[in-house]
């Protein structure tokens, strides 16, 4: 490897751990260092910045004759194709260009530097994230993903309520329709991440393009999360009781006509006249707002009223709801998902009902019996384990803005649109969005476009056939020195400022406590501050160490032990 390509890499690699701002409503806002520092890029600071940090890079590396000096990814790409140095290939200090099609066009999307490859993957220093019209679950019900902001609360699969610690805008992506066997759907960009079962091995998480190709693969079953019931947060008091509105809406008749009406008072007359039901017909009835949005135990109350008049139960457990009116059957199966179950709509022909019929069938409640009259619950059977809701399609739509959310929950999950589960950023994103993180990328990802080949004096390792194909040139193995990460951590938290007395093996521990959950990522600096003290003492205490023993300043086993999880070496 050339002393070149050395440089860059190593101006690359120092920067690791950068952040751009947060704005006051706690939205990372693209404000950086690196605009300002690139001669005749300064107009960009506030833009997706990815081409700015790579030209930086080659600025601090002695390479900036060697590298476009752009904003743009598109125009990085065609700087390098001009001069007979684009590839299909990686190379070590080459710059990487990703994305297809749409507005930015091919290569346009986003860009890092590679400081590694081997047969499989790319090494880089360089994104995450769900569309800005995605659904996410708060405790009082979902909220457009754009409007999320850093402080709300939102609902985890376990059903209780989780903080939003982090947003960051992604610029634009390729954005997937992920489908699940019920027929539930929901958006998502390729580099999401998701919490999956596959084949029932060990729970794993992946992104979703490479959940695209585990769903495509033949005879590869993929199960989402189990949800549990959700704890809406609740301030007003219902009008009718839930039973009876269920019983009411099941039959489907709030005319005033019919037996099951004539007990009717006025004042509950007048509830079903507030909820906008009275005088429906079967086929106009739907479920009001607040009762979707009550209680856990008022909602099993009224799903038992609907399933008592509406449902059927076989004499095998297999249950369904049927209803004349669409809006009802979309509302009853919401419902049955906020209680944690899942149910699949099916609209078919039927005489009696003008439009078609709309049947829940194969309704799963694992936590509650749907039923209370007798001859119906006491042929229910719970049958859903922890793994429940396949993913049967992954599907390209379109490229668009998108943003992700990081959250407290200990899961590290929310849940988005029809009550899938899903995961929050790891962080290990790339220069566009918050900040600066190493990246590993499958080399024949579809999102892996092409690279620039810069012209270093003393060549360059590549694995494209016409340039030579060297050898795989695999990252080393990270190295942290135990004395070297003491001294900072003693002196770098009672110090003013933001001292970096060890930066690189400092940071390589901070990276590797946020994977960890102990150390938000805004901290990862370099700094052994008080922030990172008290994230290694809680680290040392989930080892079991206690006293003085878990003081935060790192020991040889509870570092070893977190280098064995993350992938560095204690030296």
């Amino acid at each position: 490897m050339s002393p070149s390509a050395e440089s860059v890499i190593g101006a690359a690699r120092g920067e690791v751990g950068y952040h751009e701002g947060m704005s006051p409503s706690g939205h990372w806002n693209n404000i950086q260092k690196y605009s300002e520092e690139v001669p005749g890029l300064a107009w960009s600071n506030g833009e997706p910045w990815c081409a700015t940090f790579v030209s930086w890079c080659a600025m601090t590396g002695d390479a900036a004759d060697l590298f476009p000096r752009t904003a743009s990814c598109g125009e990085g790409l065609d700087w390098f194709r001009r001069r007979g140095r684009g590839s299909d290939y990686p190379a070590v200090g080459a710059q990487v260009f990703y994305g297809v099609g749409g507005e930015l066009g091919d290569g346009g999307h986003h860009t890092g530097v590679v400081y590694a490859y081997d047969a499989t993957y790319i090494y880089t220093v360089e994104g995450n994230a769900q569309p800005l019209d995605a659904a996410v679950l708060t405790p009082r019900g979902y909220v457009r993903m754009g409007d999320i902001a850093v402080g709300d609360d939102v609902v985890d699969p376990a059903g209780m309520p989780s903080t939003v610690t982090g947003v960051f805008p992604k610029g634009t992506r390729k954005v997937y329709r992920v489908t699940l066997q019920d027929g539930s759907t929901t958006e998502a960009c390729d580099e999401h991440l998701w919490g999956v079962e596959i084949d029932a091995r060990k729970p794993r998480t992946v992104t979703t393009a490479e959940l695209a190709r585990v769903v495509a693969s033949p005879n590869m079953r993929v199960r989402l999360p189990q949800i549990q019931p959700v704890e809406y947060l609740v301030d007003e008091p219902l009008p009718l009781p839930p039973y009876l509105l269920g019983a009411l809406i099941g039959e489907g008749r709030m005319s005033g006509v019919g037996p099951h009406l004539t007990d009717l008072d006025a004042e509950a007359s007048a509830a079903l006249g507030g909820l906008g039901l009275w005088g429906k017909t079967a086929r106009e009835v739907f479920i009001p707002e607040q009762y979707k949005r009550a209680t856990v135990k008022d909602r099993l109350e009224l799903l038992r009223g609907l399933m008592d008049t509406g449902g059927d139960i076989d004499a095998a457990g297999r249950i369904d709801f049927g209803s004349c009116c669409a809006p009802l059957a979309e509302d009853v199966g919401e419902v049955v998902r906020s209680l944690g179950g899942h149910t699949s709509l099916k609209t078919e022909a039927n005489a009696a009902c003008v439009p078609p019929a709309c049947r829940l069938q194969n309704i799963d409640m694992p936590f509650h019996n749907p039923f209370a009259v007798p001859r119906k619950a006491e042929r229910f059977r719970p049958r859903s384990g922890a793994w429940h809701r396949r993913v049967v399609s992954v599907e390209y739509l379109r490229d668009d803005e998108v943003q992700c959310i990081r959250v407290s929950a200990p899961s590290h999950l929310y849940v988005t649109d029809d009550f899938i589960p899903t995961h929050n950023t790891n962080q290990t994103g790339s220069a566009e969005g918050d900040g600066v993180y190493f990246k590993k990328r499958l080399r024949r990802d579809p999102y892996v476009f092409a690279y620039g080949y810069p012209a270093y004096p003393g060549g360059i390792t590549s694995a494209d056939p016409a340039w030579g194909g060297g050898p795989a040139a695999p990252p080393q193995v990270e190295q942290v020195s135990l004395a070297r990460l003491q001294a900072a951590a003693r002196a770098d938290a009672p110090a003013p400022g933001t001292p970096m007395a060890y930066r690189a093996g400092t940071l390589l521990v901070e990276r590797a406590l946020v994977a960890e959950g102990l150390l938000d990522a805004r901290y990862a600096d370099g700094s052994y501050g008080t922030k990172t003290l008290a994230a290694y003492a809680a680290w040392q205490r989930r080892l079991g160490y206690a006293g003085g023993d878990a003081d935060g300043i790192p020991g040889n086993d509870s570092l070893a032990r977190l280098g064995a999880a993350h992938g560095f070496q204690v030296v």
